[in-house]
């Protein structure tokens, strides 16, 4: 089976491209930039490598999954009852016809979000009316405004008009997003419930850096660059739910965190990618869930995560600063992109 394979290859693998990828001196930045990017110009500064971002953040996102579930270090084989748990999840998954309870609905208000700047001159009133529909929505909107990811000045933000004015239209949308998805993050089981956690928390830094790095690189994708970091973490939530939904059916087994791990990073971002799909967003947000190499997004999704990831591992006392910013610069992140990004994810911890 594929997904077996892909498993047993990152279980085996993973310290080893570590190794590799440490190895490596980062080398000059030429001409490294996506072609979809160049089209479009509006890039200033150098743009890294997004293959090299890409292993940096996967490598970097495994560590992270075993912590949230607190897996061994070391690569376990897989006993028989194991495997057919492994099989399960991605029979379930995979299907021509997966059940809709492992998928998230599309929030209602989504596609009214992603048209309220269709029309830049009547972008504020449209966000405005999208928030003001739902108390609970404009109160977790607000928060996040007001959190030390993203508040500017020591005055308190209290209106979603003042946030606008404060944080700009595209900012807001991608806050609205957030506070959108974030019920789906809340941890509802027994079973592992610190991953739900610690991947909002990465979510959050995340969307915050990869919306700092578009800001720097191409800021007319502001609210995009958030949004495809919100949409690749479901693919992760849903392999969660689903895994321990199947060893809810088979109680004599125990849940194997390592199996957990595998499955998480083999078959999250085919979910995501499946996700987006079926809601229908952008081709420019699919490709780069599926990581194409000609897609600007896709760097800026490697980048948010990788940031993201770091500075949630150096929260938990995993890695230093110091080998933290050693691993992006390895991956090829200037300076000038990761020290304005960096100082404001650790200003939020």
């Amino acid at each position: 089976m594929v997904v077996a394979a892909a498993i047993a290859i990152a279980s085996l693998l993973g310290l080893g491209a570590w190794a590799v990828f440490r190895a490596r001196a980062p080398g000059p930045l030429t001409d490294p930039m996506p072609s979809s990017a160049k089209a479009r110009g509006n890039v200033s500064g150098p743009v890294p490598d997004s293959a090299r971002a890409e292993l940096a953040n996967n490598l970097v996102t495994e560590r992270l999954w075993k912590l949230a579930f607190a897996a061994p270090s070391e690569a376990q084989l897989l006993e028989p009852a194991q495997a057919k748990i492994r099989d399960a999840v991605a029979a379930a998954l995979q299907s021509d016809s997966p059940d809709p309870k492992y998928f998230p609905r599309r929030p209602t208000l989504m596609p009214q979000l992603m048209r309220a700047v269709d029309d830049p001159r009547t972008a504020t009133d449209k966000l405005s009316r999208i928030v003001a529909h739902d108390p609970v929505l404009t109160s977790d909107v607000l928060r996040l405004a007001n959190s030390a990811l993203y508040r500017t000045s020591p005055a308190p933000i209290e209106t979603i008009q003042r946030a606008i004015v404060i944080l700009g239209v595209d900012a807001l949308r991608g806050l609205v997003a957030t506070a959108m998805l974030q019920p789906v993050f809340r941890a509802t089981r027994s079973n592992f419930p610190r991953f739900p956690r610690m991947l909002w928390e990465r979510t959050e830094r995340a969307a915050r850096a990869a919306e700092m790095y578009a800001m720097k690189t191409q800021p007319q994708d502001r609210f995009e660059a958030q949004l495809v970091i919100l949409l690749s973490a479901l693919g992760p939530l849903v392999v969660y739910g689903a895994a321990l939904d199947m060893y809810a059916q088979r109680p004599q087994v125990v849940p194997n965190p390592t199996l957990c791990v595998a499955l998480t990073a083999a078959l999250g971002p085919q979910v995501s990618k499946r996700i987006a799909r079926h809601w229908e967003t952008s081709p420019r947000l699919v490709a780069a869930i599926e990581r194409s190499p000609e897609e600007a997004l896709t760097t800026a999704l490697c980048v948010g995560e990788l940031l993201g990831t770091l500075s949630l591992l150096r929260t938990q006392s995993v890695i230093t600063s110091d080998e933290a910013l050693a691993t992006a610069k390895d991956a090829g992140l200037p300076d000038a992109v990761i020290a304005p990004i960096w100082e404001r994810l650790t200003t939020a911890e």
